[in-house]
């Protein structure tokens, strides 16, 4: 299967530590658990309502601005923020005895998929 995602990765194993939907629901539950009302937190992180709207819905895209936002209110570093999680595929392994070799071709299969939801999400298809 030829895809985008294969021109821009070094490996389909690895994985963002945070997804956009996950640092939006971090940044709802960070907001929702301050005791703060929705006007009082984006004045606190001095950005408009619209724009914590925005994150915490998902409903635009993570540039490196929303990214150092997030980071701010999220007190993550930008290299905790874009760090990325190597898949242990030899994790599944452990019932099988040919070395994994119908599960190594699955988590392709999978990656596959995985990978082009995540770039036609970037492009805006969906």
């Amino acid at each position: 299967m030829a895809d985008i995602y294969r021109f821009v990765t070094k490996s389909n194993n690895r994985r963002p530590v945070y997804t956009s939907y996950e640092l939006g629901k971090m940044v709802r539950d960070k907001r929702k658990s301050s005791g703060m009302n929705f006007a009082e937190f984006a004045n606190k992180y001095e950005i408009t309502e619209r724009m914590l709207l925005q994150i915490e819905t998902v409903s635009c895209s993570f540039s490196p601005k929303i990214y150092k936002i997030c980071g701010s209110i999220l007190g993550l570093s930008s290299e905790e923020l874009l760090a990325e999680y190597v898949d242990d595929v030899n994790a599944a392994n452990y019932r099988t005895k040919d070395n994994g070799v119908g599960v190594h071709a699955t988590f392709e299969i999978a990656n596959d998929i995985f990978n082009e939801i995540i770039m036609q999400r970037k492009i805006g298809i969906n």
